[in-house]
Formats: C-alpha cells, sequence, structure tokens
C-alpha cells in the first residue's frame, strides 16, 4: 500500500510548514469539533460524513454536528470549495484518499467525482468515503465483519484521541470485483442493500456502478443465427469434417476462428455494439462456455498441447482476439476488449505473441477452481503461469472461483488460508491490473473468506493470519475457542479430501455433491454439533448469538439435506440441527431471504443433495 508524506500549501487562510499532530477529538464525554462538508457535495461525500457522525457517537456517546460552513476545529470531509482546487487532491488515481492531522484539524479528502457521476460506467471514485471508512478502522476501530447492524463491532471510547496523520492510500488493484455474494436485489425491492453497504465498508465498488472491465461469454453476441445459416463455413467444423449448427443453442456457438471473413463479421459486430453502447468502457469479446472448438486443418495447425498433455486452443483463441482487436481498434483504439483465457486455452503459450494493446486478457483458470488451489501440483504452478501470462501482456484480469464450490445444501466451505495467501499477492507482486474473485454468498459461513478477499484487494500485503484471527475472535467472543476447532475440524478434513483428486479437471470436482459431503462431514457431524453447541453456550452478546444462528441455519439445512439424500445420519431425531419435514418447511419459509444461506441469482435450492455432477 502507498503511503506517502504530503506537502501542503495554505489551508483556510493558513500558511507554514504541515505539522501533523494528534488531536483531542473526544475528551469526557465532550468534543469541540465539528464535521464539515459542503451543501452541494456529492452524494457519498455527504454518506460519508453521516458514517462518520454515526460511528463516532456509537463509539463515544458524543454526537458531532455536521455544518456546511468551515468552522475551528474541525474533520474536513470531501475537497470543499473553501480550498479548491484541493492540494490534498492533487495527483490521486480513482478511489484514493488522503488522511491529515494539521493545527488543530483533520483532512479527509480523497478523489471523487461530481454527483457521483462516473465519465462511463464502473469507472466510480469514492475516495473520501473510503477515507473515512479507513479513519474509522485505524483510529477508532471498527470493524465490519459482516454485511448489516449484526456485522458491525464499534468499540466504546470514553476519550478519543486522533493520532498524527499523514498519508496516502490508494488501491494496491484498481479493478477488482467480489461476486456471487448476494450483493442483487432483485429489481424493484425498495429494501436498502446490506451487502452492498458492507462493499462500500471494505472499499469495494457495488454493482450498482457496473464493471470497469465487462467480461464474459459473448460469441452469441455480434453475429445472430440468421448470419450463422447464411455462412455455415463461418462455424467450427466437428471431427467428421462437418459444419456445426448452433441454432437450437445459440450460448454455445464456436467459430472457425482462421476465417478471415468470419474474423471481418466478428469485428464489424464489435464495433456496431460498442457505437449502441457509448457508456459502456469495454467489449467482451470472449468464447462461448466449453472447449469444443473447430477441428478444421487450418484451426488445427495452431493447436498445441498444455502442461498436463491436453490439447490447448491458446494460440487460437490469441490470434482471434488480435484479428480482431486489430480491425476493432482503427475506429474505437480506447475502448479496450476483454477476452478469457480459460478451459483448454487457460494456459500460457510458450512463444508469447505480441498482442495488440486494445486486448485485455481474464484469466479464468478451470483447473484452480473449486478449491483447486489445495493441490499441490497446481500450487506449484500457480506462480510461473501468472508469470506467463504476464509475458504475454500487462493487460491482465484474474477471476477465479478457487474459493467457491456449488454447495447449495448448508455445508459449511471453508476459509482456505492458503489459497488466500497465494492468490493476491502472487497476482499484485507480478503486475496483475486487477481481481475479479468469486466469494461465498452463504454468509452464515462465508463471513471470513469474502472479509479477507475484499482486504486484499485493497491492500494485497494484508496479513491474513493476523485479520482471520480477528475476525473470528471479534465475531464469536468467549465462543471463538470451540468454532475455531469446529472449523478447523471442517477445513482440514476438506483440504484432505481436495489433495486425494486428481489432477485431471471433472466437473464435479467444484460440487459439493453427495460423495464429498459424505467423506467430508458425515463422519464428523456429532463432533461439528458438540463443537456448536459449546459455542452457543459460550457466546455473551445478542450480535455474538446471532452470528452462532446464521451459521447454524446452515447446519440445520445440511442436516436435512444429507439424511434425505440417504445418508445414515447418526441419532439423526436427538440432534438440535434436526428438523421433521414440517418443521424444515417453515424453516426456509422463515429464511426466505436470509443472506446466511446461499442462494443462486435471487432463488435458493431446496432438494436434497445430489450425486454425481450437477445437472440443474
Amino acid at each position: 500500500m502507498v503511503r506517502l508524506l504530503v506537502a501542503l500549501p495554505a489551508l483556510l487562510g493558513l500558511t507554514g510548514l504541515v505539522v501533523p499532530q494528534p488531536l483531542p477529538l473526544v475528551a469526557d464525554g465532550r468534543s469541540s469539533y465539528a464535521i464539515y462538508r459542503e451543501a452541494a457535495a456529492p452524494p457519498s461525500v455527504k454518506l460519508a460524513a453521516e458514517e462518520l457522525q454515526r460511528c463516532l457517537k456509537a463509539s463515544t456517546g458524543v454526537e458531532l454536528p455536521i455544518v456546511e460552513q468551515p468552522v475551528r476545529p474541525m474533520i474536513f470531509v470531501g475537497a470543499n470549495d473553501s480550498v479548491k482546487p484541493c492540494p490534498l487532491t492533487d495527483g490521486l488515481v480513482d478511489d484514493a484518499f488522503r488522511l491529515l492531522t494539521r493545527d488543530g484539524d483533520l483532512f479527509i479528502v480523497g478523489k471523487d467525482l461530481p454527483d457521483d457521476r462516473p465519465p462511463q460506467r464502473g469507472w466510480t471514485s469514492f475516495g473520501t468515503l473510503y477515507g473515512v471508512y479507513d479513519f474509522l478502522e485505524r483510529v477508532v476501530g471498527v470493524r465490519w465483519l459482516l454485511p448489516g447492524e449484526i456485522g458491525e463491532e464499534i468499540p466504546h471510547h470514553d476519550t478519543l484521541v486522533v493520532p498524527e496523520l499523514d498519508l496516502t492510500q490508494k488501491p494496491d488493484l484498481p479493478i477488482r470485483y467480489l461476486v456471487d455474494i448476494q450483493d442483487r436485489f432483485p429489481p424493484g425491492d425498495p429494501r436498502p442493500n446490506p451487502v452492498q453497504q458492507w462493499e462500500l465498508r471494505q472499499k469495494l465498488p457495488t454493482p450498482t456502478a457496473g464493471r470497469k472491465l465487462d467480461h464474459g461469454h459473448a460469441w452469441d453476441q455480434y453475429l445472430t443465427p440468421e448470419d450463422w445459416q447464411a455462412h455455415p463455413e463461418w462455424m467450427a467444423m466437428d471431427d467428421q469434417g462437418r459444419r456445426r449448427d448452433f441454432t437450437a443453442r445459440p450460448p454455445g456457438v464456436k467459430y472457425c476462428t482462421t476465417n478471415p471473413e468470419l474474423v471481418q463479421a466478428f469485428a464489424a459486430g464489435v464495433i456496431k455494439w460498442l457505437g449502441a453502447h457509448p457508456t459502456w468502457h469495454s467489449a467482451s469479446i470472449s468464447p462461448a462456455d466449453g472447449g469444443d472448438f473447430c477441428r478444421c486443418p487450418a484451426c488445427q495447425a495452431l493447436v498445441t498441447t498444455d502442461p498436463w498433455g491436453n490439447a490447448s486452443y491458446t494460440n487460437n483463441i490469441l490470434k482471434l482476439y488480435n484479428d480482431v482487436a486489430k480491425i476493432v481498434g482503427q475506429e474505437y483504439p480506447d475502448r479496450p476488449l476483454p477476452g478469457y483465457v480459460y478451459y483448454n486455452y487457460m494456459y500460457p503459450p510458450a512463444d508469447p505473441p505480441k498482442m495488440e494493446p486494445n486486448v485485455w486478457l481474464v484469466m479464468a483458470p478451470l483447473n484452480y477452481y473449486g478449491y483447486g488451489l489445495y493441490k499441490p501440483v497446481y500450487r506449484e504452478e500457480f506462480p510461473r503461469v501468472i508469470e506467463g501470462w504476464l509475458k504475454v501482456t500487462p493487460n491482465f484480469v484474474y477471476h477465479n472461483y478457487s474459493n467457491w464450490m456449488r454447495a447449495f445444501n448448508g455445508t459449511p466451505l471453508p476459509c482456505a488460508l492458503e489459497t488466500i495467501k497465494l492468490e493476491v499477492p502472487t497476482l499484485h507482486r507480478l503486475g496483475a491490473q486487477g481481481v475479479d474473485m468469486v466469494g461465498l454468498g452463504a454468509w452464515g459461513y462465508g463471513g471470513p473468506t469474502n472479509y479477507l478477499l475484499a482486504k486484499q484487494m485493497w491492500d494485497a500485503g494484508t496479513d491474513v493470519d493476523r485479520t482471520y484471527e480477528e475476525w473470528l475472535r471479534l465475531a464469536y467472543g468467549p465462543a471463538y475457542p470451540p468454532m475455531r476447532e469446529l472449523l478447523d475440524l471442517v477445513g482440514a478434513r476438506f483440504k484432505a479430501n481436495k489433495a486425494a483428486e486428481s489432477p485431471k479437471y471433472r466437473g464435479e470436482m467444484y460440487e459439493m455433491n453427495y460423495a464429498k459431503a459424505e467423506d467430508i462431514y458425515l463422519p464428523v457431524l456429532p463432533e461439528i454439533e458438540r463443537l456448536y453447541v459449546q459455542a452457543l453456550g459460550l457466546a455473551q452478546t445478542d450480535k455474538q448469538r446471532a452470528r452462532l444462528q446464521a451459521f447454524g441455519d446452515n447446519l440445520v439445512m445440511m442436516h436435512w439435506s444429507l439424511r434425505k439424500a440417504g445418508m445414515n445420519v447418526p441419532d439423526a431425531e436427538k440432534s438440535v440441527f434436526y428438523r421433521s419435514d414440517e418443521a424444515y418447511q417453515q424453516f426456509l419459509t422463515d429464511t426466505e431471504t436470509s443472506i446466511w444461506l446461499y442462494r443462486d441469482s435471487g432463488k435458493r435450492y431446496v432438494d436434497p443433495i445430489w450425486r454425481g455432477e450437477w445437472s440443474g
């Protein structure tokens, strides 16, 4: 994290050198300070002032007034008219901020946009708001462990002294997302979204603003089924030399990527799309999902072998990206074209090509999905693979499901500390421009994983072990020891199960199906229950009990699902997790909108756990 000394000219008519100094903000239940922000401040700056006021009152019992004219002493929030142009914000990148104590005042200013309106979707900047949240964490000791009031920890202070501050911060990764964490409510839902609120408090962008770099499977976006029917020669060839027909399933379309007419038509489609979407910064050119690419002689001549002896289509896909980007770049040179490196094109080429400057590669490493980096062979290759891609282009973003599984039945997934300590720090060290991580949507057990990933995306040097320990101790209080034992037990069994898997990828490897649940959870279900009940008995506050209840709701779902799938759950009806079918249906009704249980695109899977590979 960049922390720089700031040299300032006169502010508010004061002159002299910058002299950081401690400030007695609150003493003996009194304060002479006010929070100053201008009347026309952007909404995010107004929110920053309100959050600062609210948290300080909750911590000290003192409510600082919010004023729209400068007073002395004050907490100066946002780059106000009083000091425009504000030297504190000179040179700040998106989302960056500065904290400074000077001559009895505290300045919290960042790069903000007028009315919070970005020039293009996703390109927001909430520097002042992030600066306030950083100040509340750094000085007041506030932590937002989970979304909503249940996740907020604000320590009490009779006296609050702000230490000398003179620092600048910016995100280590300018492009950063944490997805699949239930941060999207259905359209028209009027409720405040606690997950998006939590994201802002972790200095993360929310889905409301859109993405800085849009990526996704997009080959059906630029050409139509009518185009395919008129030009069968554009379509991928199968092993028997026949052109394939994708009209029945457009999202799976595959092209003959060496056909020059296809390249021209595809590029023209991208140009047309960009013209119709001027507020979108980028246009994805990623292939449709799957790896069944063209088998024609020209395409097959580009196929190589990946490190595991499998056919690699990396050269085919990179060539298409470059060919399309050259054409699109003549019309829109400043609009990036993100493309996946994924599936059977996830490994970098032996001879890196020179990529067009408007191509951005987004690595989605299928082999590492579903805790795949628990496998020693993948952990060992990871830095080399990332380094290989960064030799191809510096325009590189990482998108992974590494700390995620398709787990719909309440089975608590572990916080994979080894993987978390590997991925983001390595990516930052080697020069990646962004990280797009899939979190754990079941907040009842996924809270620490989401928290650690969020912290790392801002500061790649986050001490993972210390932060994890702090989260558990704050979340569970006196119930920490049995909960830590429970989590370590599940984590060790989970890691052993994954490490024993073959490196050869299969879809069910990132699914919590019958076989995995039977191996990981069933043998230790009584011990899980013993530790959980012990933790419940030790909890002292309503918040601690509510967090344990959120975790326990997942165990209720798991217990029912394992029984209904036909597993022999010992003493099932004596368990605290046991629910009759009628009681379980009421449980589902009562938790219909709960963020503590997993929801996929607003829906919840309520059937027993499945066998084999997911087919839903």
